[in-house]
């Protein structure tokens, strides 16, 4: 009999240490699904940070090509109307004419000084894939010289081709806001190009 009882006890002692395993286990559990996620949200947090720093320093290296080409343009524009001016006045008193070789070589001159191209204008683009995996920065002067169209025509086209276009100071707050939300567990990368504004830049929440 008391090897019974002495038995029962035993079993009990380890149904009691298996029960206790068993939630240190499950709480050692939750605490590690816990710690996965927050090292989740650290991570898509960083990297949300480090393609902001990316996409400006792009930004700037692009700003100041648009510089040196805006200053180039103006010295070259410059002299080729003071080329022509003198052209014009020279070959204006050479031929006789009757209107004044001075106006002529002005109106030469004026035609050449009233050539203009776009230069500046940077954009941040989100496409259908989303932040982050789907950021391009767009050189819309640049790319309106080169196919000789104007700005909101090169606009016009990366937004039907389904991209969200912005400029890079409203894409740095964008990209804060992302990663507060993404540390408060709100947010989850990726983020489609719709849900980028206007709430985000309006500062709203959801």
């Amino acid at each position: 009999m008391d090897a019974v009882t002495a038995c029962r006890q035993l079993l009990e002692a380890l149904y009691r240490r298996a029960k206790e395993q068993h939630e240190a286990v499950a709480a050692l559990g939750d605490v590690l699904l816990r710690e996965a996620e927050s090292l989740r949200r650290h991570d898509q947090a960083r990297r949300l940070h480090s393609l902001m720093s990316e996409v400006m320093r792009e930004v700037e290296d692009i700003r100041r090509g648009e510089r040196n080409a805006a200053r180039a343009f103006h010295k070259v524009t410059f002299w080729v109307g003071t080329v022509g001016f003198a052209i014009g006045t020279i070959g204006a008193a050479v031929a006789g004419s009757h209107e004044h070789p001075l106006s002529v070589g002005a109106r030469l001159a004026k035609v050449c000084f009233e050539r203009t191209q776009p230069f500046g204008t940077v954009l941040v683009a989100v496409g259908p894939g989303g932040v982050p995996d789907d950021v391009h920065v767009a050189p819309v002067s640049r790319w309106a010289r080169e196919s000789d169209r104007g700005e909101a025509e090169v606009e016009a086209v990366l937004k039907a081709k389904g991209y969200s276009a912005m400029t890079p100071e409203t894409f740095s707050r964008v990209t804060e806001e992302l990663e507060d939300r993404v540390l408060r567990g709100i947010l989850a990368l990726p983020v489609a190009p719709t849900r980028l504004l206007p709430k985000e830049v309006d500062g709203g929440s959801e």
